[in-house]
């Protein structure tokens, strides 16, 4: 299985429209599309102008395929008078799994990353009414990438399934990228997300791990341990984004 995220944000007053456009051009061209399983308009809870495009795919070759035939420009140039301006990266995987960046012309950023497949299919879970997806980026330090998935994978994934809201959850490796490890789940509800946050459950799983992480997170740490009023953001922080669903289709398995 492939997930392609494509992230963009809207011009003021246009959310409404970009929704609409999706729903009624984008999903139809993607649901004719070979290799296409699932897509789905998500919308930033904090930062609302700001959304993701999640589709899922039955290989890698597919989604380049999606690419390479025109389509998704086409897509691409239905939404773009409603997007903000601005110079990003895309962000992919090389056919020998490296991360790549290159600088593109339009206002969307795309990340694409393989996942292995569960006994529940992604597709399923994430296409359900009132979908709520919460990705974590966590910056490993260099050499501590297999200690951080040993114990995410045995001691945090595990639990976190378990957890009641929870209908799905893993781990994407996308170390080659600044260390950066990517933890994916969908929720019932953003009161379940946020009775997971607050009840200290978020802060035991992260303090299995936050030995593995950056050097300058550790620095940060240590001085909110020692009551600094000084507020340090690095790189390196924990990033934490929220996202409901807004519209998205099934389209085969």
């Amino acid at each position: 299985m492939f997930i392609r995220l494509v992230e963009a944000t809207v011009r003021r007053d246009n959310e409404a429209r970009l929704e609409t456009v999706y729903s009624d051009l984008i999903l139809p061209v993607l649901e004719e599309t070979p290799g296409c399983i699932f897509a789905g308009l998500l919308k930033n809870l904090e930062h609302t102008k700001t959304y993701i495009s999640l589709t899922i795919w039955d290989t890698e070759k597919s989604a380049e395929e999606y690419v390479s035939s025109g389509r998704y420009d086409i897509n691409v140039d239905q939404v773009r008078t409603l997007l903000v301006d601005s110079a990003e990266w895309k962000i992919q995987l090389s056919r020998d799994n490296m991360i790549e960046y290159t600088p593109i012309s339009n206002d969307l950023v795309v990340r694409s990353y393989p996942v292995k497949e569960s006994e529940k299919p992604l597709s399923e879970q994430v296409s359900s009414e009132n979908s709520y997806l919460r990705i974590i980026s966590h910056k490993v330090k260099e050499g501590s990438q297999n200690e951080f998935m040993e114990i995410y994978n045995s001691e945090i994934l595990p639990l976190l399934k378990h957890i009641e809201g929870c209908k799905y959850a893993f781990l994407v490796n996308n170390s080659d990228n600044d260390g950066e490890m990517l933890s994916f789940s969908i929720w019932d509800s953003l009161d379940h997300v946020k009775r997971y946050e607050e009840d200290g459950r978020f802060e035991d799983f992260l303090s299995k791990i936050s030995h593995t992480l950056g050097d300058l997170y550790q620095w940060k740490m240590a001085l909110s341990d020692n009551s600094s009023p000084t507020k340090t953001i690095t790189s390196q922080d924990i990033g934490i984004d929220k996202y409901t669903l807004i519209t998205g289709k099934k389209f085969r398995q």
